[in-house]
C-alpha cells in the first residue's frame, strides 16, 4: 500500500502559528526538495532512505515551516494517509477511487 502527504497533494491545509510570536506560518514544502537541484525529482521513498528522519517507517512527511514576521522556523511532521483514504471529516470514500468509477 502506498502513502501520501495530504498537505503535498492539496487535501489538507497546513495551518501552524509561529510559538515565538503567534503569526501564521508558511509552508514551504517537503525538506527533501530544498536540499539539491534535482531532489523535487527524485522517488519521495527514496529520499526518505537518505534524509537521516524516521519518516519512511513512521509514514510522515517532514515540512519546513517560516515566520514571515519573527524568521523563526521548524521542521514540522505531516502524517500521511494510506492512499485511497478520505481525509474528510465525515469519512466515506474518495470519488477517484478505482470501485467509484462509473462502468
Amino acid at each position: 500500500m502506498g502513502w501520501n502527504c495530504p498537505v503535498c497533494n492539496g487535501l489538507t491545509p497546513l495551518n501552524r502559528r509561529c510559538p515565538r510570536c503567534g503569526s501564521a506560518m508558511e509552508d514551504h514544502g517537503r525538506i527533501s526538495d530544498l536540499w539539491a537541484d534535482y531532489s523535487p525529482y527524485r522517488p519521495i521513498d527514496d529520499m526518505k532512505r537518505t534524509d537521516g528522519l524516521s519518516d519512511l517507517h513512521s509514514h510522515q512527511c517532514p515540512h519546513t515551516l517560516w515566520c514571515p514576521h519573527c524568521g523563526w522556523s521548524e521542521l514540522h511532521m505531516v502524517s500521511e494517509i494510506p492512499s485511497g483514504k478520505s481525509v474528510h471529516p465525515g469519512g466515506g470514500t474518495p470519488v477517484f477511487a478505482p470501485e467509484n468509477r462509473p462502468s
